[in-house]
């Protein structure tokens, strides 16, 4: 074997063992919520009722700004006061101004140290209140916020997987604290680490299948709406990270508005099925892709009888409350990138233009 062949293999089974470390990970990051941080955000829900912050504001970057996709969703549609998401490139550059006495902050970033994240504490204005979520307690951000939470999903040196499942369970535990909506949310998250390890062996045997459906060489659109959107984008940015081929995400709504005419013989695409109302709609983006000559992959729990034929490929995968079905969703992305970069002819899930944190704005 060749040197660079072992430093291959050798990437591979670092990215595999993160996948495959998740179901702890997951558990970690909700415990990081203890009854400190979840009193403080108690607190905070409190002074949004009575006036005293009168803006939400999210960011991140990279996986970190797609995860956070759901719990902006929900929050805007729970709160009395605006909540926004924000790129935080676009944020410090372009409206810097929405930093103010009476905005409340809630930053994701795995590493705490990404250029963008350092500049928002090198603002002059303080908000009412930063939250942080990182992987670790030591770093920029988190010395900057008013309320640290390390989801300590540990040492994670290729693209991003652990970091980003505990990232989205500590959003959501945040997100319920707020809310005042947490009973129960333990159980979940305990049934959900154990989906998670249950469903590994399955879903990394079929890796192969996924991949002679999807091929290699194609461009791939991920399609998703709701909170399953995060899955659509974290998906599109790990196939271009981790096997260098260009993918794109979309809402199934901006899918119809123009890049449907794409679809054609070689078109590619995977759909999160999701919850709710957009099932049905996504379900009959499918079908019009496979109807117009392309390949969809649908990734659904419990999913309708019927949609499998000619174009259509259905991979299953277990139930989930819909915030956190997004967890469970991106598992089968991460199992299929170590064949689908081997494909391609290039090392699994390293970076080679760029670095693990970003520190060139």
């Amino acid at each position: 074997m060749s040197r660079d062949d072992k430093a291959e293999g050798a990437a591979a089974d670092r990215f595999m063992a993160d996948i495959h470390d998740q179901p702890r990970a997951i558990l970690a990051a909700f415990a990081a919520l203890d009854v400190a941080h979840r009193r403080r955000l108690e607190s905070l829900g409190a002074a949004i009722a009575d006036g005293r912050i009168r803006h939400v504001l999210l960011t991140g970057m990279g996986g970190s700004l797609h995860g956070a996709y759901g719990s902006w969703q929900r929050l805007a549609a729970a709160l009395p006061v605006p909540v926004s998401l924000w790129d935080a490139s676009e944020l410090i550059q372009q409206a810097p101004g929405l930093i103010r006495p009476d905005t409340l902050v809630i930053a994701i970033s795995q590493s705490g140290e990404s250029i963008e994240l350092q500049r928002l504490t090198q603002l002059p204005a303080r908000p009412f209140a930063a939250i942080a979520i990182t992987n670790g307690a030591r770093n920029t951000l988190s010395a900057w916020a008013d309320c640290a939470i390390a989801t300590r999903a540990g040492p994670e040196d290729a693209v991003s997987t652990k970091t980003y499942l505990a990232g989205l369970v500590a959003l959501h535990a945040l997100e319920c604290a707020v809310l005042g909506q947490g009973e129960g949310l333990g159980a979940a998250v305990e049934a959900l680490a154990q989906n998670v390890a249950a469903s590994l062996a399955r879903l990394e045997r079929l890796a192969p299948e996924v991949l002679a459906f999807l091929g290699h060489d194609h461009p791939l659109a991920f399609i998703g709406r709701g909170a399953s959107y995060a899955s659509a984008g974290m998906a599109a940015l790990m196939t271009a990270e981790a096997a260098k081929l260009t993918a794109l995400a979309l809402t199934g709504g901006q899918f119809r508005h123009g890049p449907l005419e794409l679809v054609r013989e070689g078109f590619r695409a995977v759909i999160f099925l999701g919850d709710g109302a957009g099932r049905a709609l996504n379900a009959v983006t499918a079908q019009d892709i496979a109807r117009f000559g392309g390949r969809c992959l649908v990734i659904a729990a419990d999913p309708p009888s019927g949609l499998a034929g000619p174009g259509i490929e259905v991979l299953e995968i277990p139930a989930a409350p819909p915030a956190l079905l997004p967890v469970l969703e991106i598992v089968p992305l991460q199992l299929l990138m170590v064949p689908l970069a081997l494909a391609r002819g290039v090392q699994p899930a390293q970076f080679v233009n760029g670095t693990k944190v970003t520190l060139v704005e």
